[in-house]
């Protein structure tokens, strides 16, 4: 009886397995992050806000380099610089160089160099800290912080 209840409970482990430990068990972050999220910059940011939204958690944690922490829904998180980028004549950006580092099976930290395209042929690059959890069998950005260049 006692080898049954272990044999079963090895089965159980096997088959919750890809639920606990992570997201998508085929999909790391980094190949989550570098194949569907960061595509969806490269091209129309703007008509795939919707898209892009799905990529992160209901609210995002903000690093600033004062070291306060500030939490806002997604939403308004993405949409309200967008829209600011967009007046400067920014168009998109392209996912150039990222650095991921695996805290445990659900969370990964993502470091970014992005090219920032604008009106006129300029070009901007910039940089940024992502914190990609596994919630509910799928991976989110939950926290971001800008960071620099170097």
């Amino acid at each position: 009886m006692k080898n049954i209840a272990y044999c079963l409970l090895f089965i159980t482990a096997l088959i919750a397995a890809p639920l606990t430990l992570g997201a998508d068990a085929d999909q790391t972050a980094e190949t989550w992050f570098e194949t569907s999220y960061g595509p969806l910059w490269a091209k129309t940011p703007y008509q795939d806000v919707e898209a892009i939204l799905t990529h992160y958690h209901s609210e995002i944690v903000t690093h600033a380099a004062d070291g306060s922490l500030s939490t806002t829904p997604s939403r308004e998180w993405l949409t309200a610089p967008m829209d600011s980028w967009r007046e400067e004549g920014w168009i998109r950006a392209e996912l150039t160089d990222m650095t991921a580092t695996t805290i445990n099976a659900a969370t990964s930290g993502v470091m970014t160099v992005w090219t920032d395209y604008y009106a006129g042929d300029v070009t901007e690059t910039s940089c940024g800290w992502y914190l990609v959890d596994a919630i509910n069998g799928e991976w989110k950005i939950t926290h971001y912080a800008d960071t620099p260049c170097s």
